[in-house]
């Protein structure tokens, strides 16, 4: 039997082997009983994939536009404008059969799961087995995969479509055909409509035809014609939403955020893969460059992914959309191929002792990184499950909540996905930040609506409010003044309010507090 067919078999090992550790790791670590506030931006991708599942299920009869905004109305953690839709869709197909957070979890298992399969995969073109399973198998067990694993955000399947564009670029340039061209394209555009920083896949054709020397492609009608399916279907969506996104972009000149983002990344990385594998990653990126150099003809899949190296820097450094190592997922398979190879070329001198040898320095390299993430937030789910959402047949009710970020997102997270019937929903959720105070997308411009206590009792009547939560659990140097005039406004009127009880929360391993729940006499 031929390599290329024991690979198949492998593959569907390795896939079923990675699926269960993520499973495993999950379920140990604490994704599965934790709230949905790891992140600032998690609940808002559960709540609009919980969205698009209800629009699917249903809500088609009505205008999309409508659904949305009266989703939002009840639920305003939609975050559907500021993100793309692919990962939405495809997890508010997930979410079909059933409905539940613990879903969302298994979907971001296979993904991971399938992520570290296809580095396996491409891996395995250029580089021995054993050196292409050690790729994909460090890619799974890396605390930095691992954290992404366990939070609901779309970097996952950001990461495997870009990884798959990569391959398929390197495909084309090897048998360059306009399916082919097409077949990039298309996985192009849709990592893109899954997230904007996708974009770096356009610098995948030009810096893969500078390294191969391959220019003769350039006046070949494919070469061209692999931006259609971006321009067609991403396009679109990009022109549409661009107002939007524009509001989550940091204001500040460009040469300045270019050097803060070059000092966090370059001092983040030691932290994400180690400083041992982060030598090796140095120099297989130095190997893959010389490569290219010196056989141009034969390292097309090394060119496309110096192309995505190039391409996510480009936008990490000149797209001012804040820091954040997640950002760097879609190029972990070029980083972990580079110190693969580095490793494989130094391991190759010591003959029949060279896989021992590899996977000794692999192991080495590896323990250096661990510090297993744990996800361990906990109290909002219970809180609202003690206020108890509305019932089917039953009076609708409104709630508010007042938090940081993550506060709030918790807690309207957890009541979606709690209730029974959402469009119409029985239950509307109002956030403080924005019935209190006003700012921008991303807190800018901050004020309080309302001067004086009386003000804001009033705007709690006016929209009906029995209930409302204060969440005391985050640092005291992050909460916001209209946090406070809303605790101290209710506090002082004991004869329409009443403290009905307060939850305790954690939001990791040294940080707790508690959440005020008031409701109205």
């Amino acid at each position: 039997m031929t390599l290329t067919a024991c690979r198949r078999p492998s593959t569907w090992a390795l896939f079923a082997l990675l699926l269960v550790f993520h499973f495993t790791f999950q379920s140990m670590h604490g994704a599965w009983t934790s709230d949905l506030a790891g992140d600032p931006d998690e609940a808002a991708h559960a709540v609009t994939s919980l969205m698009l599942r209800d629009y699917m299920a249903g809500g088609w009869q009505q205008s999309p536009m409508l659904f949305a905004k009266n989703y939002y109305e009840s639920f305003p953690k939609v975050a559907l404008g500021h993100y793309p839709p692919g990962y939405y869709l495809l997890a508010g197909a997930w979410l079909l059969p059933m409905a539940s957070i613990k879903s969302l979890f298994v979907l971001q298992s296979i993904l991971a799961a399938a992520f570290g399969t296809l580095i396996y995969r491409v891996a395995s073109r250029i580089l021995p087995v054993p050196a292409a399973l050690a790729a994909g198998l460090l890619s799974a067990a890396l605390p930095f995969t691992l954290k992404q694993a366990e939070f609901v955000m779309s970097d996952l399947m950001l990461g495997v479509l870009c990884l798959l564009a990569t391959a398929a670029w390197a495909d084309y340039m090897q048998r360059p055909t306009k399916r082919r061209a097409l077949g990039f394209g298309l996985l192009a555009a849709m990592a893109i409509l899954t997230k904007g920083s996708a974009l770096a896949l356009c610098l995948v054709p030009p810096i893969a035809t500078l390294l191969t020397g391959r220019w003769k492609l350039i006046k070949q009608a494919s070469w061209w014609i692999s931006a259609l399916p971006v321009a067609i279907l991403a396009g679109p969506w990009m022109l549409y939403s661009s107002h939007i996104t524009s509001e989550g972009m940091l204001h500040q000149p460009l040469t300045e955020y270019a050097q803060e983002a070059a000092l966090f990344y370059a001092t983040s990385m030691p932290h994400v893969v180690g400083w041992l594998l982060l030598g090796f990653i140095i120099v297989g990126l130095a190997l893959i460059i010389r490569t290219c150099v010196r056989s141009p003809q034969t390292s097309t899949l090394l060119a496309a992914g110096i192309g995505m190296l190039a391409g996510t820097t480009a936008i990490s450094l000149f797209v001012p959309t804040g820091f954040s190592t997640r950002y760097l997922l879609p190029v972990l398979p070029v980083l972990l191929i580079a110190a693969v190879t580095a490793v494989n070329a130094f391991c190759s001198r010591f003959g029949r002792g060279r896989w021992p040898a590899f996977y000794i320095i692999m192991l080495a390299a590896f323990a250096l990184t661990v510090r297993w993430p744990e996800k361990n937030v906990t109290g909002f789910s219970q809180a609202v499950e003690t206020s108890g959402v509305p019932q089917l047949g039953t009076p609708p009710t409104n709630w508010l909540v007042a938090a940081d970020p993550r506060g709030e997102g918790a807690i309207i997270a957890a009541a979606a996905f709690h209730c029974p019937q959402r469009s119409p929903s029985l239950l509307k959720v109002y956030r403080g930040t924005k019935e209190l105070s006003t700012s921008d997308w991303l807190g800018r411009g901050y004020t309080l609506a309302f001067p004086n206590d009386s003000l804001v009792l009033a705007h709690l009547d006016k929209l009906n409010i029995r209930r409302v939560f204060i969440d005391l659990s985050a640092e005291e140097s992050v909460r916001k003044e209209h946090e406070l005039q809303l605790h101290h406004a209710l506090s002082n009127a004991p004869d329409h309010w009443t403290l009905d009880f307060d939850q305790p929360i954690v939001r990791g391993p040294d940080s707790a507090g508690k959440l005020l729940v008031y409701k109205r006499l």
